[in-house]
């Protein structure tokens, strides 16, 4: 009831005064790795669960589920968990008062801090704790672990629901547990197991009536737990009931989802190729799923049908690694240096394998350890969801769900925020990472900002990002490009030319334009290049996409290793021609046919007076020859 006056309080002080309070509620992409239900109508909505942004599930995937040589017994009939798809949630989430006005309770504005759910219980002893004691919250975690490389963290969500510390079914051997066994058991229910969630003495639990104490372990065990603020009330979990579309904060009722439907699952089979992929005895047929690509692929050289053995594979041991072969087709395998080891793809041995040491399997999943890769396959996922809404941008967000989130710099003094950003570059926070505000600082600026390392760089649009403004004193150390700070609009860049067309065919003007995010501005630029050095384009598409995969929404950390690496990329294009025909590639007239003619007659003109000299010389010769070589005699003659 005083919720409710609270809120009808606000709207009428918002009518009379004509002001609108901006709502809290953020909205996002929440991605999940997981078994696609019949005609993309799930059977139970998403709850005591995790999912992820688009970088933080391909992680997941790569990292924990498709790894062949620690994937478990090699005739399992599906992938780990049956995982084939991935699903996207259009989350809108409003966290309570009492996360999102407490600094020690916030991981990030507007999150509460992750914990992670296996088969429905949370496994996180704080996470429990603290939704006993605030109501129910999504959580988030910010990851940028070695396990992928990328140029800015990742994301992890939890989202909790009903008697979160129990499983979806009971677990054994807990009395009277009928339930087929998970394939691993939840930390809290090993060794002794669990009630599940719907058990009646669970929900009833006579021992505890009003069980609000996640830390009384044997109890958690038994028993559903409740509200500290309705100790009569079990945990009801954050989703809002389908009828809200906003949510308000309270307990029950912390975030909603669309509906899903077929478009909102990509098929991971289709992702990674498998079904455009040959089987059969004669590979005269397409693939059908996994299963059938494992068994039935159509190899004759025995491309995929291998995998990495490692033995003594620990801290202290020999990490003896060889290649086995193996009588099925391998989706992906990770050498035990980047996978098993503490600093996975940073691991000094992991770096010095050279590619083809590194990876079998699929080359779709292949470049785990690279950045370019990684944003390739993000961008695939992305692209499938969001369409146009990413397209040629790099972008793994939708702007909408951007511009329908509050500023992530409140102008709330009481909500406490990391987003308001010093003179020194930061901080600043984009939602052009995850969607959520996550933190970033601008290079260059005059005095530096502090601490570069702890940070991300900030996209080159952050500053028209909703309440990114900076304070008036903020000024760039150089106006050099080379330096980045200027790309970011502050102050003027010493750089000639606006854009692809006229920019200089420089590092700095490569920056210019890189700041655009355009491809077709970088495909003019670097097409001037070409026919600058006397090539032509064969291959405009291949040429084009390879452009695209040189710039990024933030600047290169390395700006003259970027340019250079711009440079190598076209002169060893195979999309140019750099000995084209008079004539061009077109069977037109080409830009340099007029050099070419010029060179011919100049040979020949060159020829032309050799062989008149060679003429003249002989014919010297010759009568020199028919005179007397005595000078006296031909006096005596006359």
């Amino acid at each position: 009831m005083r919720s409710a006056l609270r809120r009808c309080s606000a709207l009428l002080l918002a009518a009379m005064t004509g002001v609108h309070a901006e709502s809290l509620a953020q909205t996002l992409d929440m991605y999940r790795a997981m078994t696609k239900p019949d005609k993309g109508k799930e059977s139970f909505p998403v709850s005591n669960n995790n999912l992820a942004d688009v970088m933080g599930v391909l992680r997941y995937v790569h990292q924990e589920v498709i790894v062949e040589h620690v994937a478990g017994d090699p005739g399992r009939p599906s992938r780990k968990y049956n995982i084939n798809a991935f699903g996207k949630y259009r989350m809108k989430v409003r966290n309570p008062d009492s996360i999102l006005k407490d600094p020690s309770k916030l991981a990030m504005p507007g999150f509460g801090r992750y914990g992670a759910f296996d088969y429905g219980v949370g496994t996180s002893l704080d996470m429990l704790q603290g939704v006993v004691a605030n109501g129910d919250y999504v959580g988030v975690s910010k990851e940028d672990s070695p396990q992928i490389n990328f140029t800015h963290p990742w994301y992890w969500f939890s989202v909790d629901g009903d008697c979160p510390n129990l499983p979806w079914q009971c677990v054994k051997p807990f009395p009277g547990c009928e339930a087929e066994a998970p394939p691993t058991k939840p930390q809290p229910c090993d060794p002794d197991g669990c009630a599940g969630k719907q058990d009646k003495d669970a929900r009833n639990c006579s021992a505890s009536p009003h069980f609000i104490d996640p830390s009384d372990t044997e109890t958690a065990r038994k028993c559903c737990l409740h509200y500290s603020s309705h100790p009569d009330q079990v945990i009801m979990g954050g989703l809002c009931n389908s009828s809200v579309k906003e949510p308000t904060g309270e307990i029950g009722c912390v975030y909603t989802y669309e509906e899903l439907g077929d478009k909102d699952f990509l098929n991971i089979d289709e992702l990674n190729g498998i079904t455009s992929m040959p089987c059969g005895a004669k590979g005269n047929r397409k693939c059908t799923d996994w299963k059938d690509w494992r068994l039935n692929c159509y190899d004759p050289k025995k491309q995929f049908k291998k995998r990495y053995h490692c033995e003594d594979c620990h801290s202290a041991g020999q990490w003896s690694v060889s290649v086995q072969d193996t009588s099925f087709c391998v989706e992906y395998d990770l050498h035990p240096y980047c996978q098993e080891t503490q600093d996975l793809c940073k691991d000094p041995r992991c770096m010095a394998l050279k590619p083809e040491d590194k990876e079998l399997g699929l080359p779709f999943w292949k470049g785990k350890c690279e950045v370019r890769d990684n944003q390739r396959r993000a961008e695939a996922v992305a692209g499938y969801f969001l369409k146009d809404a990413v397209k040629d941008s790099h972008w793994l967000v939708d702007k909408a769900t951007m511009d329908a989130s509050p500023a992530c710099s409140s102008k709330d003094s009481s909500v406490p925020n990391q987003c308001t950003p010093n003179p020194d570059g930061g901080p600043y926070c984009t939602r052009l990472f995850g969607g959520v505000c996550s933190t970033c600082y601008i290079p260059g600026t005059d005095p530096p900002y502090p601490d570069p390392k702890s940070q991300p760089m900030c996209p080159f649009t952050v500053l028209k990002e909703k309440g990114n403004t900076p304070p008036t004193e903020t000024k760039c150390a150089d106006d050099d490009p080379l330096k980045l700070c200027c790309l970011y609009g502050i102050g003027s860049c010493n750089v000639t030319g606006s854009d692809g067309s006229d920019s200089e065919l420089t590092a700095a003007g490569f920056l210019n334009v890189a700041r655009m995010m355009d491809n077709k501005e970088m495909v003019k630029f670097a097409g001037r290049i070409v026919s600058g050095r006397g090539g032509a384009i064969k291959n405009q598409g291949g040429f084009d996409s390879a452009v695209y995969s040189t710039w990024h929404y933030q600047p290169p950390t390395n700006p003259q290793e970027a340019w250079t690496n711009f440079e190598t990329l076209i002169n060893q294009s195979s999309d140019v021609d750099w000995h084209p025909s008079p004539d061009g590639p077109s069977g037109k007239p080409g830009s340099n046919a007029w050099i070419w003619i010029l060179l011919a007659l100049v040979v020949l003109a060159g020829l032309g007076f050799a062989a008149y000299k060679y003429r003249a010389n002989s014919q010297q010769q010759a009568r020199q020859q028919l005179l007397p070589s005595d000078s006296s005699q031909v006096q005596m003659r006359n």
